[in-house]
């Protein structure tokens, strides 16, 4: 009897320990990244698909003014997103764009839904953005959007998939002289 008690008591011990350490295992992936200085790590190792995230500046670009830095893992069925929101010259900010604009499969512009429905197969992918304010995004009844100076230039090659897909591109305002760079895989 004393030796079914001492098993019982080892073994409810293991599957304590266990969920234990699967909730730091869970907490730990859903934490988010935000520092900066942690940003060419995460972009050269930490991100999966190097694929999308080709347009992303090697390093933060040492005159790049009020620069924000996101990353999220993707766990289990959650999906992973990186974004490099940067204020720049006017002068880089337009040879940004001159220089995506035309490997692009789609423009949009930021009065228009971001969004993405299952029956528009060209609409833009991105639907909140985590390194721009929320209070400052323009929020009508369906999905969110960028202000209205905004041009997103939606890079990525393959099509939109409701239940397991990828999108990246790049957020443009000429006008603010602001650039997001940015990318999902879910």
């Amino acid at each position: 009897m004393k030796k079914k008690s001492s098993v019982l008591g080892f073994l409810g011990g293991m599957i304590i320990l266990f969920i234990v350490f699967d909730a730091l295992l869970m907490a730990w992936q859903l934490t988010p990244i935000t520092a900066l200085s942690k940003y060419r790590h995460v972009k050269s190792l930490r991100w999966h698909r190097q694929d999308l995230v080709g347009h992303f500046p090697e390093e933060i670009p040492p005159d790049a003014k009020n620069a924000v830095f996101y990353y999220r893992a993707g766990f289990l069925q959650g999906g992973s997103s990186i974004e490099l929101r940067i204020h720049m010259p006017e002068e880089f900010v337009e040879e940004i764009f001159a220089t995506y604009q035309p490997q692009a499969r789609s423009i949009f512009g930021g009065t228009e839904r971001t969004e993405k429905k299952p029956d528009d197969p060209d609409g833009p992918p991105k639907a909140t953005f985590f390194t721009f304010p929320l209070d400052q995004q323009q929020t009508p009844c369906e999905g969110l959007l960028l202000p209205q100076d905004f041009d997103t230039l939606l890079l990525s090659p393959h099509p939109y998939n409701w239940n397991h897909g990828e999108a990246s591109g790049i957020s443009i305002s000429r006008k603010g002289g602001e650039i997001i760079y940015w990318a999902e895989d879910w």
